[in-house]
């Protein structure tokens, strides 16, 4: 099929879904907003009437997240996106950390891990699940992360980690699953780790991956009371969910927001039972994170 001939398969495909919703292009514009996918109801209005085509990284997430809300099985309208779009270019990962140790940090850590320029890879989500020990702090975090490649190829990815107190110690990365711990380095200034996941299979323009992990605190590593995750640019949706145990409920639990210019948003943390979540949709450059703590 020629790609003018996909471009009008996919206009008709969305637009007879879109009639089938019976949601109008302001509900849908509203609903992939909320979604971290803030497309316009012109930009909707261009791809139901086959005048534009989905193009670029945002675009081609936004196409995803259409199938859902409008009720179509996974790929359904993705599969008729041109495969000649252009993936378009991503603002420059920045440093989410205000304090300029850390920043000069990162940059040194990421040079001595050998690992590539991080300009091809878009966040679209990240989910921490945390669980929390007797003594009230992380015993472990697991992460599962979908990232996209936007140009060339790209077979690794790096992870920087930074610590309240200094250590000589690592975490323990256990339960890879999509990639292997290739390769791991802690900053002589002993607060600052990064690591770096060698995905299965390299992964190429308009391609995601999918990779998890779980984050192990050993016998003398500094004790943590928070669980947060900084982002250098806009990611699609970040949760961060964290599990007390029964005997250990924390006796206050807030969310908070750092920008990358140091400004800090705190509010109290949304509680179902013993579990605490916090979750952000298009979040980032910045750290969003959840805390606690005890009055014993």
């Amino acid at each position: 099929m020629t790609a003018e001939g996909q471009r009008t398969e996919f206009a008709t495909a969305l637009r007879d879904a879109i009639a089938a919703s019976g949601l109008s292009l302001t509900q849908l514009h509203l609903r992939l907003r909320d979604r971290g996918n803030p497309v316009s109801i012109a930009t909707l209005s261009y791809w139901r009437s086959g005048e534009r085509h989905p193009e670029g990284a945002s675009s081609l997430s936004a196409v995803d997240d259409l199938e859902q809300i409008l009720g179509q099985h996974p790929g359904a309208l993705a599969a008729l996106v041109s495969r000649t779009v252009r993936l378009g270019g991503l603002p420059a990962p920045r440093v989410p950390f205000d304090d300029e140790a850390a920043r000069r940090e990162t940059e040194e850590t990421f040079a001595a891990l050998g690992a590539a320029p991080q300009t091809a890879i878009r966040d679209i989500s990240t989910h921490m699940s945390v669980m929390i020990g007797g003594d009230g702090a992380i015993d472990r975090t697991t992460y599962r992360c979908l990232v996209q490649v936007t140009s060339g190829t790209v077979s690794e990815l790096p992870l920087i980690d930074v610590d309240e107190e200094q250590t000589d110690a690592f975490l323990l990365i256990t339960d890879v699953v999509g990639g292997t711990l290739d390769r791991e380095y802690r900053h002589p200034a002993g607060r600052l780790s990064g690591i770096v996941i060698a995905f299965d299979e390299p992964v190429t323009a308009g391609e995601t991956t999918l990779f998890e992990f779980t984050e192990v605190y050993p016998t003398g590593y500094p004790r943590r009371w928070s669980a947060w995750h900084a982002t250098a640019r806009p990611s699609k949706e970040t949760l961060i969910s964290v599990r007390f145990p029964a005997e250990r409920e924390p006796d206050w639990c807030e969310e908070y927001v750092e920008s990358e210019d140091g400004e800090e948003w705190t509010a109290p943390a949304t509680m179902s039972g013993r579990v605490a979540h916090t979750v952000r949709h298009g979040f980032g450059p910045g750290v969003l994170g959840l805390r606690w703590g005890y009055l014993d």
